[in-house]
C-alpha cells in the first residue's frame, strides 16, 4: 500500500506542476500580446497625427498611389500604412516589406497599386480576429500619403503552398508550419 500512496503523491504533484506551468504560459502569452498591442496602438496614435485621412473613408481606391509604397519611420520602425477591417474592429499599422514587428501587419509582397498585395501578421496578436471577417465586409489600406485603397472580402481559405490566386489583397497568418489562413479581398468598386 505504501508504494501506491507514493505513486499517488507523485501524480498529484505532477498534476499541480502541470497546471502551474500552463497558467504561467497563459499569463506570459497574455502579457506578451498586451505589450505588442500596446506598442502598435502607440504607433497608430502617432500615425493619426502624420497621415492625412487615416481612418476616414475618402472613397479612393485602386491604383492611385505610388509604387513602390513610400514609408515613414516611427519609433525606428518603417511604416508603409494602416490596415482596417471595421467589422472586426481591426486597425493596425503595416510595416514595410521585410520588417516584422509583433502587433503589426507586414507587407509580404505585391502592392495596392499593382495588386496581389499580401499582408501577414500574427495569429495571436494583430490578426487574432481575422477569421471572423465575412464575405462582403469592407477592408481598407491607407498608405502614408493618405491614399486609401478600398476592398471587399471575397473568401477565406487555407493554403499549403503559396498561390497568389485572383485576389487584390490577401491578409494572412500561419496556422502551422505548412499552412496559412488567408482572407482574400478584391478592390471595391
Amino acid at each position: 500500500m505504501k508504494g501506491n500512496a507514493g505513486i499517488k503523491s507523485i501524480l498529484k504533484i505532477s498534476i499541480v506542476l502541470l497546471i502551474i506551468a500552463a497558467l504561467g504560459y497563459s499569463g506570459y502569452t497574455y502579457f506578451h500580446i498586451q505589450q505588442s498591442g500596446k506598442h502598435a496602438a502607440e504607433v497608430l496614435s502617432k500615425m493619426e497625427n502624420i497621415i492625412p485621412n487615416l481612418g476616414v473613408d475618402t472613397g479612393m481606391s485602386k491604383g492611385l498611389g505610388r509604387d513602390p509604397l513610400p514609408v515613414i519611420s516611427i519609433d525606428q520602425i518603417d511604416i508603409a500604412g494602416c490596415i482596417e477591417v471595421p467589422s472586426i474592429n481591426l486597425m493596425a499599422p503595416v510595416t514595410a516589406e521585410g520588417y516584422e514587428e509583433e502587433g503589426f501587419a507586414t507587407i509580404a509582397g505585391g502592392s495596392p497599386v499593382k495588386g496581389n498585395f499580401k499582408l501577414t501578421g500574427g495569429r495571436d496578436d494583430v490578426f487574432r480576429k481575422l477569421s471572423k471577417a465575412k464575405p462582403g465586409d469592407t477592408v481598407a489600406f491607407t498608405d502614408v500619403d493618405g491614399i486609401r485603397y478600398n476592398y471587399r472580402v471575397l473568401t477565406q481559405f487555407h493554403l499549403k503552398e503559396w498561390d497568389e490566386a485572383d485576389n487584390d489583397l490577401m491578409l494572412c497568418y500561419k496556422t502551422d508550419d505548412n499552412t496559412e489562413f488567408v482572407l482574400g479581398c478584391m478592390y471595391a468598386e
